[in-house]
């Protein structure tokens, strides 16, 4: 692909690019600068492109890749039982039982970590599906995977944390 012709698509790309990176990132500044990146990216591979169709599906795929990389990198601590914090707090703000607040937040560090354990596709996969309430097939698009691939890390990640939570209750 000549410069010319990467240039007449460019926006295009980066609209889809981003798209991708919006759907997988918290963050509109972080999509935003994955954006700027892949196009980076492609910029370096214009000359390796067939041509429009191609470059998209590797922009896509470059775009997820990369996403993958700063969720990963970000590995920001997880807020598992937000809820179950609000539930425990009086209307003055002070908590109702400090043992409870105590073992709740315990607890929470524990999961967190055995969470951190996990390979970090099944980790991707359970945030998405539990904490952003994301359909299966939702998660299969968005990274490029079959959604019986996403069923298999799923119920894996869940049966892994499953044990871990029995061995806990053990000690």
């Amino acid at each position: 692909m000549t410069q010319s012709e990467f240039e007449a698509i460019a926006i295009q790309l980066r609209t889809k690019v981003h798209d991708v990176a919006r759907q997988m990132l918290s963050s509109a500044d972080d999509a935003e600068d994955a954006a700027g990146d892949v196009m980076l990216r492609l910029w370096t591979l214009h000359d390796q492109l067939k041509d429009g169709d191609h470059a998209i599906k590797l922009a896509t795929v470059i775009a997820q890749r990369l996403c993958i990389d700063i969720i990963r990198r970000q590995k920001k601590k997880l807020s598992i039982f937000a809820d179950a914090n609000k539930g425990l707090k009086q209307s003055a703000g002070r908590w109702a039982n400090p043992s409870e607040r105590i073992e709740l937040e315990e607890d929470e560090r524990w999961l967190v970590q055995q969470m951190e354990k996990l390979p970090p596709r099944e980790m991707q996969v359970l945030k998405m599906r539990q904490m952003e309430h994301r359909s299966n097939g939702e998660i299969a698009r968005l990274l490029g995977i079959s959604e019986a691939s996403v069923k298999v890390m799923l119920s894996n990640a869940r049966k892994k944390l499953f044990n871990d939570i029995k061995m806990r209750n053990r000690q």
